[in-house]
């Protein structure tokens, strides 16, 4: 109130002493230091606004790293498991172009088991994917590195089917193969080249377990000789390679990124 009062008063006292001139000058000074007030508050509104934005900013780009940090984990495993998996295709193939190397039914047993076997690919998008829906990246500064992290997303298609038309493979080919041979053949070693992220182990040791009493013998050399082997074996091999360039393209994506996202102020 004083503030309102000692002004009224002055403006009282300007206009009955009849200084009309004096007086607007004195109203158009009161206007300007009114929207100099107004722009110096909008300025501390959109300096907060911006250290609230920088703060969302930043924690998106953390929890970015942590994504960024299990994929590349996942990454790693699917580059083994796809090596592996080219090793145990060669030592099969070997035999199989080979009749006068006997390969055993024990060792043929360890190495088809894996071949059961598919990974699953696993995408960690779910902070880049809060974000999008919410669509708060529209206030982010780094455009560009939000730009190669969608793309990055959306690369994982490339991955996801690579790793699918190996399973669909499994499924239409190999186990229909296999599923003509006579399963005791299996013993708790048998799974001992699998690689799986769940304990296999279990499975073996309970199939093992039960006796068989019925004296028949799985004539694995027949598999072995039979063309749809070989097919089988160059087609998962030709699509494991497949897989292997796909990981290795995303490896190097997400290595760029973290650079990108470690580098950023």
């Amino acid at each position: 109130g004083t503030m309102i009062k000692f002004f009224r008063k002055i403006r009282k006292n300007l206009l009955n002493e009849g200084k009309t001139a004096k007086y607007f000058k004195y109203a158009i000074g009161e206007i300007v230091l009114v929207v100099i007030g107004i722009l110096i508050a909008l300025q501390i509104n959109n300096w907060n606004e911006d250290r609230k934005d920088k703060i969302v900013e930043d924690n998106f780009f953390e929890n970015i790293l942590l994504d960024l940090e299990k994929d590349e984990v996942k990454l790693d495993y699917y580059t083994t498991f796809h090596t592996k998996r080219i090793e145990y295709l060669d030592t099969l193939l070997t035999y199989v172009r080979n009749p006068n190397k006997v390969m055993g039914i024990e060792k043929f047993g360890m190495y088809v088991e894996p071949l059961f076997y598919a990974a699953d690919p696993i995408n960690n998008n779910t902070t880049f994917e809060s974000v999008k829906t919410l669509g708060i990246s529209n206030n982010f500064k780094e455009k560009e590195i939000i730009k190669e992290l969608s793309q990055y997303y959306a690369d994982f298609t490339a991955l996801d089917k690579s790793f699918s038309s190996i399973l669909r493979l499994i499924e239409t080919k190999f186990e229909p193969l296999m599923y003509t041979l006579p399963e005791n053949y299996m013993t708790e070693n048998t799974g001992d080249l699998v690689i799986n992220e769940g304990n296999v182990q279990q499975f073996y040791d309970k199939v093992a377990s039960i006796k068989d009493y019925r004296n028949i013998t799985a004539d694995y050399e027949k598999i072995l000789r039979t063309q749809s082997m070989e097919n089988y074996i160059i087609g998962d091999m030709g699509r494991t390679y497949n897989a292997l360039g796909k990981i290795n393209s995303r490896k190097a994506l997400l290595k760029n990124l973290k650079k990108r996202i470690e580098n950023y102020d």
